[in-house]
């Protein structure tokens, strides 16, 4: 039968819009300078040297306050890195991004899938998969994110299998997802937990007639037995509570002062035009499955809700519920755009290839490749320029305290084998984790930053004996005549206070 035309200039238009919606991200981020690599690949890949050549460290081996606990809550990606590392140097730790993001985008496109019984058309996979990759794009990095992400995605796979079939056996996977998630990043292990139990929820038809609510709770009871396996996999695997419990140790001391950007309420960042991509993440696919007839289960509305809130808290958790908007949107797309996909699962494989290729090119294009001033790629820079930097530091003495007003460049020490006050992991640092007692100056610096501390009363309750700025921060240390220059390179400044300086 031939499509009607007005068929396939639909089709058409949605292919363009997800074009726009998947390149859209992806220049901004080459236009900001964001590829896969940016200030967290120094201390995931000196964690990783660490883990490789001593294993999972217990006491912080980074703090130059010895005794101070630590909880490597992404332990197995740090090595992972490190691996890539070894074998091809910072190049293939740019390039390994593709991996994770080539696996997210084929078991994106077979959830959406699942979600259309197999009957959704070309144009409506690549709309549903448009949506989640607008929110996960940021996160194509070395950031174990994308790990998490592929985890749930497997997690929401496994629950819509179980509810089409009814195939108990499914849900023995479950645990497996729990252990493989603990050990790449032990923050975000509840979040799986959560997606399961979502899925336990009852249907509102479900709730008026007593044959329905029985079927339900038939369905419910091996739902909540598996995510007591997932629970016990994740708490008591051999990577110890304290990872499992990592994000309960640490609640809190990451969004101090809201210095992370990304730790900030989305109305922070975007003003009231925060309403805008909520709005259309929450009812866009209730009006597409309303039009459509379509039915989607309680666990995939409930994830987005979810994940909508945790968005609005932290903009970092924008992707979940980008993930499951997506997802709902399959179910309104396959009623209203459905048609039989010929080879589904060659379709599912060819958008994760897809993704893995942008992923490759545009990380490693932005992250090594020569500026257009001429400068040398992130990573030349703390190889090459900042080296006299380092060297001054070193002459100073391995004990000497150094002050930075970019919190960031104590990742880059710990990668060069200094030890730092903090660095870039507040959360680590607190006492939750580090011990009653523990010293961080994550607090004091960010109090220095914004102003409601002098960088004179810091240096005096302290001890501060270095201070690394930016060049731009560099005039006013210059300019009192209380700090002599030890060094400069890489977009930094190093002064030193000079004996019996005040």
């Amino acid at each position: 039968m031939i499509a009607p035309k007005h068929g396939g200039r639909t089709h058409g238009a949605i292919f363009a819009l997800c074009a726009l919606l998947i390149a859209g991200p992806i220049l901004a981020r080459a236009l900001a300078g964001a590829g896969t690599l940016d200030s967290d690949v120094w201390f995931l890949l000196a964690t990783g040297r660490e883990i490789a050549r001593n294993g999972i460290p217990r006491t912080n081996p980074f703090s130059i306050w010895p005794g101070q606990g630590i909880v490597v809550q992404q332990w197995l990606h740090d090595v992972w890195l490190w691996a890539w590392y070894t074998r091809g140097g910072y190049a293939a730790v740019a390039a390994s991004a593709c991996v994770p993001a080539g696996l997210l985008f084929w078991q994106l496109a077979g959830l959406m899938l699942d979600a259309a019984g197999g009957k959704l058309s070309r144009a409506g996979l690549a709309f549903s998969l448009a949506i989640p990759s607008v929110c996960i794009c940021m996160y194509i990095s070395v950031r174990p994110t994308l790990w998490t992400a592929l985890l749930c995605t497997l997690t929401a796979r496994i629950m819509l299998s179980y509810l089409r079939d009814g195939r108990r056996l499914v849900l023995l996977w479950l645990p497996a997802v729990a252990v493989a998630g603990v050990n790449l990043q032990a923050a975000h292990w509840p979040l799986l937990a959560a997606c399961a139990a979502a899925f336990a929820l009852p249907n509102p038809h479900e709730l008026a007639d007593p044959a329905a609510r029985r079927a339900w709770s038939a369905r419910a009871l091996p739902i909540c037995a598996a995510l007591a396996a997932m629970c016990a996999a994740s708490l008591l695997n051999p990577y110890g509570a304290d990872g499992s419990l990592y994000v309960l140790k640490s609640l809190g001391e990451a969004g101090y002062g809201g210095a992370i950007v990304e730790m900030q309420p989305l109305w922070v960042q975007l003003g009231p035009l925060f309403a805008v991509p909520v709005a259309t993440m929450a009812l866009g696919p209730i009006a597409l499955c309303r039009r459509s007839g379509a039915r989607v289960p309680a666990g995939a509305a409930a994830m987005l809700l979810a994940g909508i809130a945790a968005g609005v808290l932290h903009s970092r958790c924008m992707w979940i519920a980008g993930l499951f908007c997506g997802l709902c949107c399959a179910f309104g797309l396959a009623g209203a755009l459905g048609e039989p996909v010929a080879h589904p699962g060659r379709a599912a494989a060819a958008a994760g290839a897809a993704m893995a290729l942008i992923a490759a090119v545009s990380g490693l294009a932005v992250s090594l490749a020569p500026q257009s001033g001429g400068e040398a790629g992130m990573l030349s820079v703390t190889e090459s320029e900042m080296s006299p930097i380092f060297s001054a530091i070193y002459d100073a003495g391995s004990d000497a305290l150094v002050f930075s007003s970019d919190v960031s460049v104590y990742n880059q020490l710990e990668w060069e084998g200094f030890k730092v006050p903090c660095d870039m992991r507040p959360e680590i640092w607190g006492e939750g984790i580090a011990g009653a007692g523990a010293e961080s100056a994550y607090r004091e610096i960010v109090d220095v930053l914004q102003g409601s501390t002098s960088l004179e009363e810091s240096t005096e309750d302290w001890g501060w004996e270095l201070f690394l700025v930016r060049d731009d921060e560099a005039d006013a240390l210059r300019s009192g005549g209380h700090f002599d220059e030890l060094a400069h390179g890489g977009g930094y400044t190093l002064f030193e206070l000079p004996e019996g300086g005040e």
